[in-house]
């Protein structure tokens, strides 16, 4: 586990899907969560390298919390008193701290007033996924968001380590009398992560559910 201050790294968060992002429209006082084809202001956009790019992060970051590890399973061997440990898949981790703006993450997270919810991202014609389907059953593998943590943006030596199909698992507000809101999201992968000089926009890469 690794912890990084706002200031240390960018973090930039899109859709899994390169035509739709994730919009929070508020009308009279009541939110909205719907796929969308256009630029979004309140919500979380479409993949491209542009929004995945450092000068796209999210902005009044004051935390990241990044784990790495893997899902073993125990293989045991006739005669062998040390068994296997199979490697079954990836689970990155990472908890974003931001200053509350706005409601935005807790409408993608909780829900709007008929029930489309964010969590699970979009798919590739626009609409919600519900948390109920196989994960990447479409062919372009769209289920989830995709976080791209721009470590170091410095040329050469550049360092990006791209996150795919980030579930939001986890999200809470901390409120204080004398102090600054804020907004804690937490996404969760087992899909293998990139680590490269940029971010990987590629939605079907070495994609394995």
């Amino acid at each position: 586990m690794a912890y990084f201050l706002g200031s240390d790294c960018e973090v930039a968060l899109t859709t899994e899907d390169t035509t739709y992002g994730v919009v929070v429209d508020n009308n009279a006082g009541a939110y909205a969560v719907s796929g969308t084809g256009v630029a979004v202001t309140n919500g979380i956009p479409l993949m491209s390298a542009a929004n995945l790019s450092s000068s796209a992060g999210l902005v009044d970051l004051t935390g990241l919390d990044l784990s790495i590890g893997a899902m073993d399973e125990d293989v045991s061997y006739l005669g062998a008193k040390t068994p296997l440990k199979a490697e079954v898949h990836k689970t990155t981790t990472v908890t974003l701290t931001l200053k509350k703006k706005n409601a935005v993450f807790d409408a993608i997270y909780m829900g709007d007033n008929n029930g489309n919810i964010g969590r699970w991202g979009v798919k590739n014609d626009g609409t919600l996924y519900d948390g109920l389907e196989e994960p990447g059953i479409d062919a372009n593998y769209t289920f989830g968001y995709r976080v791209a943590v721009h470590l170091k943006d410095t040329g050469t030596k550049a360092e990006v380590m791209t996150i795919p199909n980030a579930q939001m698992t986890g999200h809470t507000i901390t409120l204080t009398a004398d102090g600054t809101q804020e907004d804690t999201l937490e996404f969760t992968s087992n899909v293998k992560p990139f680590i490269s000089g940029a971010a990987v926009i590629d939605a079907t890469t070495a994609v394995n559910f």
